[in-house]
């Protein structure tokens, strides 16, 4: 239950109009980053606020149980309130809660998974033990994967590259550093946006679907203390390669790779559609404990290289291994996880739609020498029947990272009906991890444990991991 649950709507709110300012006290911190106050009862969100601020804030939008309000300005501010470093913050939409404290950042993550999981918790008699939530071991310069879009407001305008604007896919906003980026990397966006200037390299214009320069793609190994470049571009000639290249690692001598791709689609999605320049080594060697993973520009790899760690090594935890069992790692990517667990146990077994990703699974197995891992590229409706053919006996344990958007329904039962003793869920949405577990729960298993390990600071975002028993 969420606090809007605990007070519902009533007609005799008194409903502000859109485009009023109004005071407001904030109450608390809801999943999705924005604080919550109540006018009269009437519930609003505000972005970008601390609970116990005071604000003056404008109407967007207004609905019969609630409305959003965009903030104006801080007439008090509450007393856990500190000065964001960021000097963007509030504008690029990339952070929440800068503003915050990070110990207070994890508190309220904490308190939002256990009010995410109240629905649960009424679904089974035992308690669910909420265990103390695991801080990121970076609060800044964190993120191992960036992605940058070039802008420009005229053919004469200045060049800009930075984040598209909150709910303003046609303008871009400048940045000169992002604190969530390892600090090395910040010179790659002053040298990128200098050397595009001085080939005098247009934006690429979303309405008109024309320009030069794009995206600027960038990936960073904790371990080797090394970057990959890519630098998107909508055409193909009128670009000095060597030029650029020379440019960024002059600014940014970790970078050890440098290429260009060739995005020419209307979409905003950063991929290069055509390789047409490359430099140096296209891949970075990782390092997540003990084992060794190469990581190339489009691979899929957790964003917090350090707090991966923490999360696997709570995901393993409540695994409960002994050495005699056999995973199932459901929707597997890359692998990461049942390679993490694999010297602990029997065997693991994944199953991956995209084959890219199991290619990239067994090599990562191959180079840490575990012999014990089988990853499969396909469907689950239709390999994991031809998997357990293979492989007789059934899975001891089960583990499952979902996409953001919890799992489909049909594709969860399956791992309920394979009966494994524990079912492991990963989840990076407390919202669709409450949904998906009253399905486990419905399919008799009893929820015994969550913690929330914290992968995202200065976000609302929050990592979980959730133990299942099965019951019955």
């Amino acid at each position: 239950m969420t606090d809007i649950d605990q007070h519902p709507a009533k007609t005799a709110f008194r409903k502000p109009k859109r485009g009023e300012e109004i005071e407001l006290t904030i109450d608390s911190l809801a999943f999705g980053g924005r604080g919550v106050a109540r006018l009269e009862g009437y519930v609003v969100f505000v972005p970008h606020v601390a609970p116990g601020d005071r604000v003056r804030a404008v109407v967007t939008k207004r609905k019969s149980s609630y409305a959003e309000a965009d903030l104006v300005e801080v007439l008090s501010p509450a007393s856990e309130r500190i000065d964001a470093p960021c000097s963007v913050f509030g504008r690029c939409g990339g952070c929440n809660w800068q503003m915050l404290p990070y110990a207070d950042q994890l508190r309220w993550k904490e308190r939002i998974v256990r009010d995410s999981l109240r629905p649960v918790q009424n679904l089974q008699e035992t308690p669910i033990a909420i265990d103390p939530i695991v801080a990121s071991p970076d609060a800044f310069h964190y993120r191992n994967k960036m992605e940058f879009t070039f802008g420009q407001e005229g053919p004469d305008a200045p060049l800009k590259l930075g984040f598209h604007m909150p709910g303003n896919w046609k303008h871009v906003l400048d940045v000169e550093k992002c604190w969530l980026m390892p600090e090395p990397l910040n010179a790659l966006l002053g040298a990128a946006r200098a050397e595009g200037e001085r080939q005098k390299l247009a934006a690429w214009n979303p309405v008109r679907h024309h320009g030069m320069l794009r995206q600027l793609l960038i990936r960073w190994s904790v371990y080797e203390q090394r970057a990959l470049v890519a630098v998107l571009t909508g055409e193909r000639g009128g670009f000095d390669f060597d030029a650029f290249r020379t440019a960024l690692v002059a600014a940014c001598p970790q970078v050890k790779c440098v290429v260009r791709g060739l995005n020419a689609g209307r979409s905003d999605v950063a991929r290069a559609d055509e390789i047409l320049d490359s430099w140096g080594e296209d891949t970075i060697e990782e390092r997540i404990g003990d084992l060794k993973f190469r990581v190339s520009l489009n691979s899929f790899f957790q964003t917090n290289t350090r707090g991966a760690a923490e999360l696997y090594r709570a995901a393993k935890d409540y695994l409960d291994l002994t050495g005699s069992e056999r995973i199932f790692d459901a929707y597997c990517g890359t692998g990461t996880i049942g390679i993490f667990c694999a010297d602990a146990a029997r065997e693991v077994f994944g199953i991956e739609l995209v084959l890219d990703a199991i290619r990239d699974a067994r090599e990562n197995a191959d180079r840490n020498g575990l012999a014990n891992c089988t990853f499969m590229a396909g469907d689950m409706a239709v390999t994991l029947p031809k998997l357990e053919a293979a492989v007789p006996g059934r899975f001891d344990r089960v583990v499952v990272d979902p996409p953001r958007g919890g799992m489909d329904k049909k594709a969860l039962a399956r791992l309920v009906a394979l009966r494994a003793p524990v079912l492991v869920y990963v989840s990076c949405n407390p919202t669709t991890m409450a949904r998906d577990m009253e399905q486990i729960a419905g399919g008799g298993y009893r929820i015994e444990r969550v913690r929330p390990v914290d992968m995202f600071p200065q976000t609302y975002h929050i990592e979980c991991v959730a133990r299942c028993v099965l019951e019955r």
